[in-house]
């Protein structure tokens, strides 16, 4: 078969068939590019390229150019994790947590994440916080959770930036600061969070963390309302966050 393709592809590259394979899949210009993708990161992964069975997990995962396929997806991210591909091992534990082409196993789950977050995936923190905030895959430690939700916090994730508002909101993990939740309240909601953006409303509402400013809770309020509007809207990104609605 490798003789075959060789012969069909010329003296490309395996990397470079990927290459152009992930180009079309990420600035597609109708469907069909989807599926031109598709069809050169497949043959990518049939020449050795590893990379390329993350890009065909996640093919797979999205339904881009095929139909969404929860185990063909496990499969190809099976592939590029245990060839250490961080986001892979993320897209891992996220399989094993929701049980998407797999049963669900929250211990594999946390060793997935564990693995991840070692080798740089930032994503990753944030799920290994959730499972210790949670108690899912091992005892619950808000405290732990929390320090790794900070962790992901700082490192520009989203969702933790809104969860790291919530716990310093309720005291969770961490004391009890209006001032520091409103921080990153604000931080999240800047970056369109609608949670963020409806708290930080109730906040300059009854002035807590902040002064109270009826304009800006009107502001905000209104804010959070068309953001979940637009987030109803949105397309789900390839990789990285897969777009659950968490705390």
């Amino acid at each position: 078969m490798t003789e075959n393709l060789n012969k069909k592809f010329g003296a490309r590259s395996p990397r470079k068939i990927f290459a152009e394979g992930r180009h079309l899949v990420n600035f597609p210009d109708g469907p069909g590019d989807y599926k031109a993708g598709f069809e050169l990161i497949k043959q990518a992964s049939l020449l050795g390229e590893i990379s390329a069975h993350e890009w065909l997990g996640a093919i797979y995962d999205y339904g881009l150019g095929v139909r969404k396929n929860g185990p063909l997806a496990f499969k190809h991210y099976r592939i590029a994790a245990e060839a250490r591909q961080p986001n892979a091992e993320y897209h891992i534990g996220v399989f094993y947590a929701e049980g998407v082409g797999v049963w669900p196993n929250h211990v594999k789950a946390l060793k997935w994440f564990r693995r991840a977050a070692k080798h740089g995936d930032v994503a990753a923190l944030y799920a290994l916080g959730r499972c210790y905030r949670f108690g899912r895959g091992v005892p619950r430690n808000t405290k732990k959770g929390f320090r790794f939700i900070l962790k992901a916090a700082r490192l520009g994730i989203l969702e933790a930036q809104f969860s790291v508002g919530f716990c310093f909101s309720s005291g969770e993990g961490i004391n009890p600061d209006n001032g520091k939740a409103f921080r990153w309240y604000l931080a999240a909601a800047r970056r369109g969070h609608p949670d963020a953006a409806h708290n930080l409303g109730h906040f300059y509402k009854v002035g807590r963390g902040v002064a109270k400013s009826k304009a800006k809770s009107e502001f905000w309020y209104e804010r959070a309302n068309l953001l979940a509007k637009s987030a109803r809207e949105a397309y789900q990104p390839v990789t990285g966050s897969r777009g659950r609605k968490i705390r």
